[in-house]
């Protein structure tokens, strides 16, 4: 008997030691933090106590954010953080997750002083809307992925939220990084444009000459390896890493939000210059000319992508109300779709179906 219980003992001591084992190297590979589609976090973001409560949402970088910063934000005893992610979300697809309909959902009921946002790391792709095809950072992409931007930080000021939005960390390949910078951009002016406070990580994870390093000073000061092989997440030190210069940022910006002094996004004039975009993604039409040469023309003041886009968001109306809105004062399409009007069409032209003398 006496024998049969040291055999149990010594069982159990054997599972312990490889259970630390183990959790020793899942301690080691890169953490996200939980997910936005798991069960409801244990802080429901209801005002019970005096803290400071910050909800961290966005991608699977910003998983690895919001658990980094749960663990230095634990040692300061007067902040609750939440944290929601998806790991495949982000900005340029919307029909996969499109956040700006899902914060209503997540902050019904709850109650949050920040959001910190870190999205990005998976919109180097193509932006659909409705029949339309944007390739990345065409005119037309930048002009959707602003508009989809402003949806999300308007969503989160619409809840009273003081908005953190951090900036995409350097990634080690090299073109995977340049789509990051056209991404950080973007992201740099629309935040900024928002009032709302843009935080740039970068530096903190980068050489002294700006190249990519796996290296650097943890939460603690002590300089260990903080990035993943993969050259895009982070081990657990890192996390906490970006989880003290989030709050760190938190802390110097307070809760407080700006007085709101931007312009309407939309005028029912037409489309407000910061969706204009340039040249190629307006509509070309032409004709042979004398000699085979081709003469072509755009038409003045007028960008399809973003007519399209704003349009499919409802900024203008639907139907025949969004065709009056856009018309351009003194225009054929003013003088048809207000005045009900029609315009002859001028003799030649492939519509003039007027008969020859």
């Amino acid at each position: 008997m006496e024998l049969s219980r040291l055999i149990a003992a010594l069982t159990v001591l054997i599972f312990s030691a490889s259970l630390a084992g183990a959790q020793e190297v899942i301690s080691g590979q890169p953490l996200f933090g939980s997910n936005v589609t798991a069960a409801e976090p244990q802080d429901t973001g209801d005002p019970q106590d005096d803290k400071v409560r910050i909800l961290v949402i966005g991608d699977a970088l910003s998983g690895g954010l919001g658990a980094g910063l749960t663990r230095v934000a634990e040692l300061e005893e007067s902040f609750n953080v939440t944290v929601r992610f998806n790991e495949e979300s982000g900005i340029a697809r919307p029909e996969l997750y499109d956040w700006s309909e899902s914060l209503p959902k997540i902050l019904k009921g709850k109650s949050y002083d920040a959001a910190v946002v870190l999205l990005g790391a998976n919109d180097r792709q193509m932006i659909r809307s409705n029949v339309l095809r944007f390739a990345f950072n065409t005119p037309g992409w930048i002009t959707a992925y602003k508009a989809q931007t402003d949806r999300i930080l308007d969503a989160l000021d619409g809840a009273g939220l003081k908005v953190y939005w951090v900036s995409i960390p350097p990634m080690a390949d090299p073109e995977y990084e340049a789509a990051m910078q056209v991404i950080l951009g973007i992201q740099k002016e629309r935040v900024e444009a928002k009032g709302a406070v843009f935080v740039d990580i970068r530096p903190a994870f980068l050489n002294s000459d700006g190249t990519y390093t796996d290296l650097g000073p943890d939460d603690t000061g002590t300089v260990r390896k903080l990035r993943a092989r993969d050259g895009v997440s982070f081990f657990k030190q890192g996390n906490n890493r970006m989880g003290q210069l989030v709050l760190g940022a938190i802390k110097r910006g307070g809760t407080q939000k700006k007085p709101d002094t931007s312009q309407p996004r939309i005028a029912k004039t037409g489309v407000p210059p910061a969706t204009i975009v340039s040249e190629p993604d307006k509509p070309l039409f032409g004709q042979q000319g004398p000699e085979g040469l081709e003469i072509s023309f755009r038409p003045e003041d007028f960008d399809a992508a973003a007519v399209a886009l704003l349009v499919e968001q409802g900024a203008f109306g639907t139907g025949l109300a969004a065709l009056q809105a856009i018309a351009q004062p003194g225009s054929a399409a003013e003088k048809l779709f207000v005045a009900g009007e029609t315009v002859a069409a001028p003799a030649g032209r492939a519509d003039d179906f007027t008969l020859p003398k």
